[in-house]
């Protein structure tokens, strides 16, 4: 049953806020820099509230309490592989991506410890991830619109996307950043309420629990009656397989200096532990309230269902803001990796500022139709994600961790002719231990395509660290006051 006029009217609101604020933010477009790194001038509260509001996109949101509902409390193991993974990155990697200097993409770091070959695997992998990923909040946001209006899911995927995209297209990062700072708070505000209320309906967490456990116990088991391995493959996926993605880093060097990045991501650990916490127990809510509903509606449909007007359009605009926050990010991070590390570095080198700018804002466009595609092709928020995730974590995640901590900042240990062989063993493997075998011996493939990474590394390293690098292996320099 869609929702009343009061609640479409503050849905309606908040989407033309987001509007405006994209059509505010272009008059203050003046470059490419200020398009995708918003002029390096953030403070750490606006990159905290940036990087909140896109860590809590469909997956964290829809995609959680799809889980919980189907799956359990073995959730916990991905909680707390995020946390694990954001206070690590916060206390050490972060500060480090920072003071590399001019960095936009993950290909600026990888050109500037693997070279030109480096650069191009590296943003060919980072724009497919942020196509997937942008599908991800695609299909979120499709089911958030179907369930509020009541019409078809495709229609409701594309106008969701459309919104999106036009103010993404329209101010760059400045528009993404100031916009997900508003989103962060009616995120929060939104969990918030729908949690209250749920509880409330029960009769607090002790009923949660009592009814649950009767319905099927089975969901309030943490081990899920999982094995050991399952277990361990699980709780890595998460802690590796969003670390050190593309929006992130481009998030890291939009700070104005090293330290707020470092608390940014910091504190964002520490955040998330708590709103996933309050996302498990709507999804137990749901588990008590709307038995036999389809798992990705489930958090639409309580809301729908099970809160009040006025509420209703609080939630769902949360809601909405959590997957808009994050699809904005994916997509002016896909158009930039596009711009930078494709089109200047291998198709035109002197391409001029304005030239670099207008390929960003069609690029921008083009990602925008590719992730509609792909959320239509597998139409599982939490699937999804964790498709995406399995392919990122054993390609390109060791090679850039060994990277930037092997040494000093700055300091390049690495040869930088051992990551185009991990990254291939990584992907390979992963695809062959999982499609071509189908995991023999129930060890996960996250794991044996990891090792395969870590060892190829290793092996091509001790191979070539005496090698001095020619042509596409040549390292890159980066300008230390960008």
């Amino acid at each position: 049953m869609p929702v009343n006029t009061f609640d479409v009217i503050i849905v309606l609101f908040y989407l033309a806020l987001v509007l405006y604020i994209g059509y505010y933010s272009m008059k203050r477009i003046s470059g490419f820099k200020d398009y995708t790194v918003a002029g390096r001038s953030m403070p750490m509260a606006l990159i905290f509230a940036t990087l909140a509001a896109t860590l809590a996109g469909g997956g964290a949101t829809i995609g959680r309490v799809a889980f919980v509902y189907e799956t359990g409390l073995v959730i916990f193991l991905a909680v707390f592989g995020v946390v694990f993974s954001q206070i690590l990155i916060g206390q050490f990697v972060a500060p480090r991506v920072r003071n590399l200097g001019n960095v936009y993409t993950v290909g600026d770091v990888f050109g500037y410890f693997y070279g030109r070959s480096g650069k191009l695997v590296s943003g060919i992998f980072s724009f497919l991830y942020s196509v997937g990923m942008f599908g991800v909040q695609v299909l979120a946001m499709g089911r958030i619109l179907e369930t509020m209006t009541g019409f078809d899911y495709i229609p409701m995927t594309i106008l969701g996307s459309v919104i999106t995209v036009i103010y993404t297209w329209g101010g760059g990062m400045l528009a993404v950043i100031y916009t997900d700072a508003i989103q962060f708070i009616i995120l929060t505000i939104g969990i918030a309420t729908t949690l209250t209320l749920a509880l409330n309906n029960i009769g607090g967490v002790p009923a949660i629990v009592e009814k649950v456990s009767a319905i099927d116990a089975g969901i309030l088991d943490f081990t899920g009656g999982w094995t050991v391995a399952a277990m361990i493959a699980f709780f890595l996926t998460f802690l590796l397989g969003e670390a050190l993605a593309p929006f992130y880093i481009q998030r890291y060097v939009s700070s104005r200096n090293a330290l707020d990045s470092k608390r940014s991501v910091t504190y964002l650990g520490i955040f998330y532990f708590f709103m996933t916490t309050a996302v498990v127990f709507i999804g137990l809510a749901g588990v008590v309230l709307l038995p036999g509903t389809d798992p990705d509606l489930v958090f639409t449909t309580l809301i729908l269902e099970h809160m009040p007007t006025g509420a209703v359009g609080l939630i769902f605009g949360g809601l909405i803001a959590a997957v808009m926050s994050t699809g904005d990010s994916i997509l002016n991070t896909a158009s930039t990796i596009f711009t930078r590390d494709i089109y200047q570095e291998f198709i035109n080198p002197k391409a001029t500022d304005k030239q670099m700018l207008n390929l960003a804002k069609w690029s921008t466009l083009i990602v925008g139709i590719g992730g509609i595609l792909v959320a239509l092709l597998i139409p599982n928020v939490f699937d999804l994600m964790v498709f995406i995730f399995d392919l990122w974590a054993p390609s390109i995640v060791p090679v850039i961790i060994i990277a930037l901590l092997w040494g000093k900042a700055r300091d390049r240990k690495v040869s930088p002719y051992a990551a185009i062989p991990a990254i291939l063993a990584g992907i390979i493997s992963s695809l062959l231990w999982n499609y071509g075998l189908n995991e023999p011996f129930e060890i996960p493939t996250l794991i044996v395509g990891i090792c395969m990474n870590l060892f190829t590394f290793f092996i091509a390293h001790q191979l070539t660290k005496k090698k001095q690098p020619t042509r596409a292996f040549m390292q890159e320099d980066l300008d230390p006051e960008g």
